[in-house]
């Protein structure tokens, strides 16, 4: 039986040049997710200036902006809210007047 190197050698590089195409293809579709850009939770502590105020819901959104958070709430004396915290919220205390009493994330 006679060897033909030459044909081996050929089929050694062919076999080479499959093999890390495939790995190429193959890495370039797992490439790093980038992450998802931090976003800054609710700083109650930006829209204090609302405490004293007359609640309303054009105040809200004034504070809700102005905190940073993705929604705001109103709590009132006696009402019946999710306890679930959520640090992007906005929560509004009212008093009984519904005058703005505090704020806080949550």
């Amino acid at each position: 039986m006679r060897l033909n190197i030459r044909r081996d050698l050929r089929f050694g590089r062919r076999t080479r040049t499959l093999f890390t195409s495939g790995l190429l293809i193959l890495s370039s579709a797992c490439g790093f997710a980038q992450p998802a850009p931090e976003r800054q939770a609710c700083a109650a502590g930006e829209a204090q200036g609302i405490v004293g105020q007359p609640y309303s819901p054009e105040l809200a959104e004034r504070a809700r902006r102005t905190a940073g958070a993705r929604e705001a709430r109103k709590i009132e004396p006696g009402g019946a809210y999710t306890t679930d915290l959520d640090s992007d919220r906005l929560d509004i205390e009212v008093d009984r007047a519904g005058i703005v009493t505090g704020l806080c994330c949550g």
